[in-house]
């Protein structure tokens, strides 16, 4: 009877110890509506994974340099069928007094965006800080232009639990390529 018990115990045990394939749940976003440039509606509750970056196109060096980086993590989510269907990026604009839909939309064009997966997002200037404020998203734009903004980017799961935090590309680091990548299927397996 005491084997039973030990054996039975262990395996409760490891039926509930955490697994590593398993990403921690960071924090819940609530959802929210935006507009694409696409001026079609975007629900972030449509349980898919998403990896969420802000950006503004006049960005002179760390946001051009996350969506060069972000392109061919595209393409490998397109080579497994994925992309658009269960996994989404979602990029949101931090000015859109400057960006417009249509020069948005050329700097999407610019980095090889598929608009079926890839989101760009333009909303008001109080939609916008609300939505940068559910992510603790700090931005401010100075008087000529420049947005001073936190390097952050989100992956969520389909139900909009944080999983993951990235830092953005830099000259010296690049975007973690890799890492996002197998994040991403950790989300699309469990799911």
């Amino acid at each position: 009877m005491f084997v039973i018990l030990l054996v039975f115990g262990f395996a409760l045990i490891y039926s509930f110890w955490p697994s590593e394939n398993l990403l921690p749940k960071l924090g819940e976003m609530e959802s929210f509506t935006m507009e694409t440039v696409e001026e079609e509606q975007y629900d972030l509750s449509n349980s898919k994974v998403k990896l969420v970056m802000f950006y503004y196109t006049s960005c002179p060096d760390i946001c051009p340099l996350t969506m060069m980086h972000a392109t061919p993590m595209q393409e490998e989510l397109m080579k497994k069928n994925v992309f658009g269907k269960k996994v989404e990026f979602v990029s949101i604009t931090l000015d859109p007094d400057v960006d417009t839909k249509e020069k948005i939309m050329h700097y999407a064009e610019s980095f090889d965006a598929d608009f079926t997966g890839w989101k760009w997002l333009r909303g008001s200037n109080e939609k916008t800080k609300s939505v940068a404020d559910r992510f603790k998203m700090m931005y401010e734009k100075s008087k000529d232009g420049f947005v001073a903004h936190n390097t952050t980017m989100y992956l969520l799961d389909k139900k909009n639990n944080i999983r993951a935090i990235y830092d953005m590309s830099t000259t010296k680091e690049p975007l973690d390529s890799e890492q996002i990548l197998k994040d991403i299927g950790k989300l699309i397996e469990k799911e």
